[in-house]
């Protein structure tokens, strides 16, 4: 009777004695508790890196888009303003060829017309001379 009553015992305090007895059910649950938050971490983690590098490439690049966008208005600005001496310039040379060009379509369509075989007078000629000088002028841009 004392073997069944000390087995009993023994039983009792190695259960009682024993703090790293776990049950492995629990210690299994445990373990997957504890890797669903590690991954979820590091879920989170990468999320927030990843996230960190799209927001520095999205500055680079609107960066980059405004740097172009200055080179064009600057471009853009350079432009505009050869086109308007280009205008300037080409009001001031009609405007000074224009009355020049006027009075000569004038004077050759009141001028006697030539016969087949006649030579131009001289007036006739000197007034081809300053329609070709003028028309010279106007195409070299002076």
């Amino acid at each position: 009777m004392s073997d069944g009553l000390d087995i009993s015992l023994a039983q009792e305090w190695g259960a009682k004695m024993n703090p790293l007895s776990i049950n492995p059910i629990h210690l299994l649950i445990a373990c997957a508790v504890a890797a669903i938050f590690g991954f979820g971490g590091g879920w989170t983690t990468n999320g927030w890196r990843l996230n960190a590098e799209i927001s520095d490439i999205k500055a680079m690049r609107s960066k980059e888009v405004a740097t172009q966008a200055t080179a064009t208005v600057t471009t853009m600005k350079e432009d505009a303003k050869a086109i308007h001496e280009a205008t300037e310039e080409f009001v001031a040379i009609q405007n000074t060829l224009g009355p020049k060009l006027d009075s000569l379509k004038k004077e050759l369509k009141n001028a006697k017309p030539l016969p087949a075989d006649c030579k131009p007078d001289p007036i006739r000629v000197r007034n081809l001379d300053a329609a070709i000088d003028a028309a010279n002028k106007s195409a070299a841009g002076q």
